[in-house]
């Protein structure tokens, strides 16, 4: 609506313009006149990635995807890792074999990446390392975090630890989420304050 009215205005100076306004113009006819065809790209997108993210592999691509993404990703891992100490300890508390437990565990966490991670705990128990070791060769915890583990397993109180490195993630976890709020505050400026100069490049 806004830059179509500004064409009109455009075309009656019958005059070659700027390429910024030509994009901004060119764009914008472009949107106006194939919107039926975008909109139904977007749709049918939507249900092809819908039904890939279904299939196992893009269910595990997708699940070590969201640990990566900027600000939100970190936060994702803490608060499943929170979910598998939280019932690692339960289920050790419970007197669940440990092999066991890791296996229920690993289904509990809902990600495939990191279930491949805790299967590979249990694989590494199976073999006969300890419980520190295949901790330390999953590469899920901090130095902190592995420490404790070691602790338990020495005293003989791994649930007591674990439930520790829970509450450990779930503080760091709610920490990380009020921040989130003010990180996103000032992207969301730049890509306002951006999307505004190109229209004022576009029109001025």
């Amino acid at each position: 609506f806004v830059v179509p009215a500004f064409s009109k205005v455009f075309d009656s100076f019958d005059t070659e313009l700027p390429w910024a306004t030509q994009l901004l113009i060119g764009t914008s006819d472009f949107m106006v006149n194939y919107w039926p065809a975008l909109l139904i790209i977007f749709v049918l997108s939507g249900f092809g990635v819908k039904s890939y993210l279904k299939t196992t592999n893009g269910k595990y691509k997708w699940d070590k995807l969201k640990l990566r993404l900027p600000l939100v990703g970190t936060i994702i891992e803490r608060a499943t890792l929170a979910r598998f100490s939280r019932a690692f300890g339960m289920a050790s508390r419970a007197g669940v074999p440990i092999n066991q437990t890791l296996a229920i565990v690993s289904r509990a966490v809902d990600n495939s990446f990191l279930e491949q991670r805790i299967l590979a705990m249990r694989d590494g128990l199976e073999r006969g390392e300890s419980l520190t070791q295949t901790a330390v060769s999953s590469k899920l915890f901090t130095p902190l975090v592995l420490q404790m583990i070691s602790v338990g397993e020495e005293s003989g109180a791994v649930d007591d630890m674990l439930e520790e490195v829970a509450n450990f993630y779930e503080r760091e976890v709610e920490f990380d989420t009020k921040k989130l709020s003010s990180a996103i505050e000032p992207i969301m400026i730049t890509v306002i304050g951006v999307i505004v100069l190109i229209l004022a490049l576009g029109i001025f």
